[in-house]
Order: C-alpha cells, then structure tokens, then sequence
C-alpha cells in the first residue's frame, strides 16, 4: 500500500520539480518539460472552471494500472511583482509548485497527504504566470463527502456509533496537529478529508488534498480553529451528526473531556461561521447554476 506521509526527495530542473520516484513513469509519458506537461489532454476531465482544470489519467506499468491526476492552474496575471521577483524569487509562487512544496512538507511532520509526481510554473509574456501539479491517485483512501453520501449507513445506527465516534475523535486530532505545525488548511471539510480503514478496523487513518491554499505561521492563529471547524461542521449532514457530535469535534480538537467558558465561546463562534458559511454557499450555487444556464464557464 501507498505511504501517504512518507517524506519525498525531490528532483528539480530549470522549473520542474520532480519525485524521485516517479522519474521512470514521467519519462515514459514523455514529461520532461513544461510544454509537454501543458499540453497534454488524454484522460477525464474531472474539473474544469475558470482558474483550473483537472485531469483525470491512466498508466499502465510493470505493476498494472496506475492513475494520476493532472491539474493544470491557468493563466494569471501577477503584475508589478514579476519585475520584483527579479530581485526577490521567492516573492511569487504559483499555485501548482506552492501545493508540491505543501505536500512535501505535510509529509515531513508526519501528516497525511496525496503522493506528488511533478509540478511545473512558467511566465508567460512576461506578467502572466501558469502552472501545474500531477499527483497519483488516492485510493484505497476515499473522501469523507463521498462516504457521506453514497453510504451514510457506516456512520448510523447503535452498531455504528463507535465508528462515528472514532471518525470525529481522529480528525479533531488531525486538525489540532496540523495547526500545532504550523499549517492552516483554509478549506477544511468533508470533500478534502481522506479516510481508509485498514484491516476491518473501525478507526481510520487520516489524509488531507488539494494544499494550494494552506496558510502558514510559526503560532497557530485564533481564526484558525474557528474557520476549520465551521467550514467541516457545514459538510456534516445534520441525519448523521448531531449537536452532540458536533460538540465532540471541538472536544478532540482541544484534547479535552469538558469544554470550559473560553471553548464554549468558540463553539458559539464556530456555529455563526458555519451559518455564514452556509448563507455564501447557497448564494454561489445560485450564481453558478445561473452561469450555467447561459452557458458559461464556471468560477
């Protein structure tokens, strides 16, 4: 099985960066430059908005099939800090090389993630910037939305209840680590959290993807248990997971028994983001269904 918080050595030509390990593969495919990473189209298009797009691909090797995904992050316009980067490199980093270095460093604090394969940036016309990031396909770990939502029944009734015990317990601890090491995720919820269930066990193990986003300080931030907690308390379907339930996630996170008048005071904070949260949600759906019925692209 895949080691999903192994450390990874990397591999880095002109504006690639390469793991090690999947050095043959990428040579196979032909992926040694940014051009003709860009450029390729085979597969399912599992995503496609106005920012980037993701694509869905297969290999078959000496050990069979493998899958990977390619997510290419379109054209932007950086402006005056191209000419400053000149000075200062660091100043700009493009989405797909920031989610291949996030990656590697979850993977150096022992925190679960997706195995990256290669990521690539380039300027275009001296203002804009592209990039992309290929990682290998996730399974046997699958995201908490879609065991939601195609098998709700793991998570009910009496013989469940320790399974849903067990579920919130393990990512209030995860949330909690990542934080403590220094890592904000800024899009905590169901859809991003992976879960595998090793040997018929009923606790399961913990991964996190799409790290384009992550927010980092050396002190964990106020916000940051208040934004995590509401954006996954509003992808918890109220049939499974009940106050109760909720008021757990927040115990395991603290790694507390009782919650004292500080923590209640973020619950009560907790709960009015997850209402705004809600609220901007039902308006963007709207806003893209409405896209949608004209035709065009998605944001």
């Amino acid at each position: 099985m895949k080691n999903f918080s192994s450390q990874i050595e990397c591999i880095k030509k002109d504006h690639l960066i390469f793991n090690k390990n999947y050095l043959e593969i990428l040579d196979d495919m032909h992926f040694d430059s940014f051009e003709s990473v860009w450029k390729y189209q085979d597969g399912e298009t599992i995503k496609k908005i106005k920012a980037r797009s993701v694509i869905r691909f297969e290999i078959q090797t000496n050990s069979g099939k493998k899958y990977f995904y390619l997510k290419h992050h379109n054209t932007k316009f950086v402006g005056i800090k191209r000419i400053l980067a000149l000075f200062f490199p660091k100043l700009i980093s493009s989405e797909g090389k920031r989610e291949f270095e996030n990656i590697c460093d979850f993977r150096k604090v022992g925190l679960g993630t997706v195995l990256p394969v290669a990521a690539g940036e380039r300027f275009v016309k001296l203002f804009w910037l592209q990039s992309f990031l290929i990682t290998e396909d996730f399974s046997p770990f699958i995201s908490l939305e879609y065991m939601l939502r195609d098998n709700p029944e793991f998570f009910m009734g009496g013989n469940a209840s320790d399974r849903k015990r067990n579920l919130i317990n393990r990512i209030g601890i995860f949330a909690r680590r990542m934080h403590e090491k220094g890592f904000n995720h800024r899009d905590f919820n169901a859809t991003h959290i992976l879960l595998y269930y090793k040997d018929k066990s009923d606790i399961p193990e913990i991964a996190l993807f799409d790290l384009q986003r992550v927010d980092r300080s050396s002190v964990p931030r106020f916000r940051w248990v208040i934004k995590s907690l509401s954006e996954l308390n509003f992808t918890l379907p109220d049939g499974i997971f009940n106050k109760k339930d909720r008021i757990s996630l927040l115990l395991s996170y603290k790694g507390k028994k009782k919650l004292n008048l500080w923590d209640w005071l973020q619950w009560l904070l907790v709960k009015r983001k997850t209402a705004r949260i809600k609220r901007h949600t039902e308006k963007m759906t709207a806003r893209r269904k409405e896209r949608r019925k004209r035709g065009l692209i998605e944001r």
